[in-house]
């Protein structure tokens, strides 16, 4: 009677069971939960460094970092002793070699390191202490001595002094590359960094290795975050305890700037350059956005505009290009927001004799969202990969999306907030925001066309599009009658 009852309980769960995975029924969507990334607070340590603590209550791991403010390499002054330095901190320090480290940090699967431009240490919390003496010993008891700085010297010396005997190798690459840079929007004209030189190893001393390190390794001139379960109390306390011996010194005050000049296109031009046994070419569609600068009010609305227009397998870009039309394996727009402004590069492959019409299909995507409104679902579609994005870049504690939002805080004046708020600017986004957007990034008839290609099958077809221009692979210009 019991086994009866029993295989009846079993027939039973078994049908709930596959009741539920039954994979013509689609799962109903559950309410979104909120993304936990931990509290944000900025503070100055007690031995004057600044620190950003994320903190993550009843969280098991922790990282801590420290950036030295060393000067970016344009404005580095004293390159011997940099380089010197770098490569006494890859030996380890004077209580841990680097092979002792890494036998003590695979053993707990933890990390600490240690470089001219910064330390860290990462693992349970639980070896929290032997992590934290191992990367503090980089900072309090650096490996530097008379003989390694010789040794260093001695060896960079005779590599400068070899490369500058060496001959000039002429610079390889395809004409496709140089045209591209030479028309590119945004031209670096800032100052040219210092270069080596052997005569200063030849003459260069422990003390003036010292000298840099006491310069600019100083907690003055370092910012730190913590990531973990830590109050500021605590955070602050860890610091005092491991590098109490740490001496203070003066922040350095870089002058710095990035100076570009501005070549925006004013139409659209096409420039083709001849791949004479090519079936297929290679499309690149190139134009300036102006005003995307990392972390700017308009990087949200920016991420989601590319999402449905360029950037994932059911963009209308990829799904028109090769899902529709079977033209290629795949197309994409590349978003960049960066310092000079931003540009986008959509980018196919596509054979020969398709070239024109995958030219007028990117052509009419870019057209498509500047004229109408997305739908509500491939709104929905496009905030919803970003915020899964976006959730699983917050879930590490070596996040590089948070470690690196700490290291620009200052720089860029973010709020402790920005991260825990992004995902609400994203959610905010409409339909007429990206339709807006669209029309003031999206640039159809003010751009560079790039395509590698077989002329004899590509000519003449493009000719609708814009003036085209057509070369050799190594340069010359093709007239054609």
């Amino acid at each position: 009677m019991n086994r009866r009852i029993l295989l009846i309980a079993l027939i039973l769960n078994f049908a709930s069971l596959d009741a539920q995975i039954n994979p013509d029924i689609k799962p109903k969507p559950s309410e979104a939960k909120p993304i936990k990334i931990g509290e944000f607070h900025s503070f100055t340590a007690d031995n004057n460094m600044k620190v950003f603590l994320i903190q993550k209550r009843g969280y098991p791991k922790f990282r801590i970092s420290i950036d030295f403010g060393v000067p970016l390499i344009p404005e580095e002054r004293e390159p011997e002793a940099r380089k010197i330095l770098a490569e006494i901190f890859s030996k380890g320090n004077l209580n841990y070699s680097s092979d002792t480290i890494k036998e003590i940090t695979d053993y707990y699967a933890s990390s600490v390191g240690g470089s001219v431009n910064g330390v860290s240490c990462a693992g349970m919390k639980s070896q929290l202490e032997k992590m934290l003496t191992m990367m503090a010993s980089y900072i309090t008891a650096p490996k530097i001595s008379e003989e390694y700085v010789r040794e260093s010297a001695l060896k960079n010396a005779s590599r400068v002094r070899e490369s500058e005997k060496a001959p000039k190798k002429a610079l390889t690459r395809n004409f496709m590359a140089t045209l591209e840079d030479s028309l590119t929007f945004y031209k670096d004209i800032s100052l040219q960094k210092t270069e080596e030189r052997a005569e200063v190893y030849d003459t260069i001393t422990k003390a003036a290795v010292i000298s840099y390190l006491n310069k600019y390794i100083n907690p003055d001139n370092s910012y730190c975050i913590i990531s973990g379960d830590f109050t500021i109390e605590e955070a602050n306390l860890l610091l005092m305890n491991y590098l109490n011996e740490w001496e203070n010194g003066n922040r350095f005050q870089g002058d710095y700037t990035n100076l570009y000049s501005y070549n925006f296109p004013q139409t659209r031009r096409i420039y083709v350059v001849d791949k004479p046994e090519a079936v297929q070419s290679k499309i690149s569609v190139k134009w300036p956005l102006l005003d995307a600068f990392p972390y700017g009010e308009n990087e949200p609305l920016l991420m989601v505009m590319n999402q449905i227009y360029g950037d994932g397998y059911l963009s209308n870009l990829n799904k028109n290009i090769r899902l529709d039309k079977g033209l290629s394996y795949g197309a994409k727009n590349f978003l960049s927001n960066n310092i000079t402004g931003g540009s986008c590069v959509s980018a196919t492959m596509v054979r020969n004799e398709e070239t024109a019409y995958a030219l007028e299909n990117i052509f009419f995507e870019m057209l498509r969202m500047r004229n109408e409104l997305v739908s509500d679902e491939v709104l929905n579609r496009a905030k919803s990969g970003l915020l899964g994005d976006f959730s699983l870049s917050m879930s590490n504690i070596n996040s590089p999306a948070i470690i690196g939002f700490g290291m620009v805080k200052d720089k860029y004046n973010l709020p402790d907030d920005y991260l825990a708020t992004y995902p609400d600017k994203l959610q905010s986004i409409t339909a007429e925001d990206v339709r807006k957007a669209s029309q003031k990034y999206i640039k159809p008839y003010e751009c560079l066309v790039f395509i590698e290609g077989k002329v004899e099958d590509i000519k003449g077809t493009l000719e609708k599009y814009g003036i085209v221009e057509y070369y050799t692979s190594d340069g010359q210009r093709i007239y054609l009658p």
